[in-house]
């Protein structure tokens, strides 16, 4: 710790105050009391009183510490990306009416056709697209067969449309019919017109029992059955779908 240094000023104001207290020659101190008294005057000179020191700390300026900055990261907003969702078919499929193959067909596209998807059918794995070739400018395409492209996430369910109730296929109208009786046989050939569309088969109805299965588009059946003299057989010809079924009017036939 630096001590202070004794200025010439100082010296000069310690002179000037021993030069007043110096007592007269009647009245000499002893030379103890006035060394004690100097000393004591240069010490007071010296060292700074404590109120002193305490009033400049007091007026000192007050520096805040610091405050901790807390930083904030800066977050933007991220815009997906959209693109139009695509249908790409990969093979020959058709394009129906519907989701599903109870619906109509409306037109069947060939491989590498792009197509707009407008909606969607879940349970089916069907889409919805635009379709030029359409008459509703619209139709129904399996995604079995077809890559989906495009931001199709975004594309809305769309309920089915009802099926189409559709009618009873034309019965079969029965043409000729020949047969001969010998011997407790009867032979019989019948020929009947093919009336129906999209039908499953032809059933061939012998007294109410079926006596064969036919495939579609069949037109004849013969037969051989035992029948004795007197007696009678009869005949249906039945056209059949998957719900529904319609026959010719009956034939009866005796040896």
């Amino acid at each position: 710790m630096k001590r202070p240094r004794i200025t010439t000023a100082v010296i000069l104001l310690l002179a000037s105050i021993l030069a007043c207290n110096v007592p007269s020659a009647e009245q000499v101190p002893p030379p103890g009391d006035v060394q004690t008294s100097a000393a004591l005057t240069v010490a007071a000179i010296l060292t700074p009183s404590a109120t002193a020191t305490e009033q400049q700390q007091s007026i000192l300026p007050i520096t805040p510490s610091p405050t901790p900055t807390s930083t904030i990261a800066a977050t933007g907003t991220i815009t997906p990306t959209f693109s139009v969702p695509m249908l790409t078919v990969r093979e020959q499929t058709n394009c129906r009416k519907g989701p599903g193959q109870e619906y109509e067909v409306v037109f069947t596209y060939l491989p590498n056709k792009k197509l707009q998807i407008i909606g969607r059918y879940d349970p089916g794995n069907f889409w919805l697209v635009k379709s030029p070739e359409s008459p509703t400018g619209e139709c129904w395409l399996w995604g079995e067969y077809v890559e989906i492209t495009g931001s199709y996430w975004v594309v809305s369910s769309v309920t089915p449309p009802p099926t189409a109730t559709k009618a009873p296929p034309a019965a079969p109208s029965i043409q000729k019919w020949d047969f001969a009786c010998s011997a407790g046989q009867m032979s019989i050939t019948i020929e009947w017109t093919d009336r129906a569309v999209d039908e499953t088969g032809y059933r061939v109805i012998r007294d109410d029992g079926i006596a064969a299965e036919l495939p579609a588009n069949s037109t004849k059946y013969n037969e051989t059955i035992p029948l004795e003299s007197g007696e009678s057989v009869t005949y249906y010809i039945e056209v059949y779908t998957g719900a529904d079924t319609v026959r010719s009017s009956p034939i009866k036939l005796t040896c």
